[in-house]
């Protein structure tokens, strides 16, 4: 449990900008995902989520959920950058268009729910199909409070 918890703090350090030479939306959504409110709400969130369709008692949601959101947190940070690139090849060209904006957080939502979907199904043996709506909109709302905190700071126009 310590290392669990030193791994989450290490990763809330990292609340950086990303560096890049080429700069997209996903750049800016995975820095967002690593925001301390964030974080924090999003845990809210999916923590509601876990306990309300799962049977598992709330110590075992609370750590679930843990868990789920620094696997998502470390491999999101590399994963959904990855996605933006292949949303660059997507019409029309244009880098900080709405429609790339839109993509890249829905792939967001995607491997968020891919991820923690995972997870889910490892420990408490249900069947990803079972969880996937219910995860997606933990995840939607989630991501949700990504761009209200973080986007439109940085100029997202809804």
């Amino acid at each position: 449990m310590k290392k669990l918890l030193l791994s989450l703090f290490i990763i809330l350090l990292l609340n950086t900008p990303a560096f890049a030479d080429v700069v997209w939306p996903s750049l800016y959504i995975a820095t967002g995902m690593v925001s301390i409110k964030v974080i924090l709400a999003g845990f809210l969130v999916e923590l509601f989520f876990v306990k309300f369709f799962t049977d598992a008692h709330w110590l075992k949601t609370i750590v679930i959920t843990i868990l789920m959101n620094v696997v998502t947190c470390i491999l999101g940070l590399v994963l959904i950058p990855i996605s933006g690139l292949f949303v660059e090849l997507i019409p029309p060209h244009k880098t900080f268009h709405w429609t790339h904006w839109f993509l890249d957080y829905l792939l967001a939502i995607f491997i968020n729910t891919a991820i923690e979907g995972f997870i889910i199904k490892l420990i408490l043996k249900l069947k990803f199909k079972d969880i996937f709506t219910w995860l997606f909109i933990a995840n939607t709302i989630s991501i949700l409070i990504c761009v209200l905190f973080y986007g439109l700071r940085l100029g997202v126009k809804l």
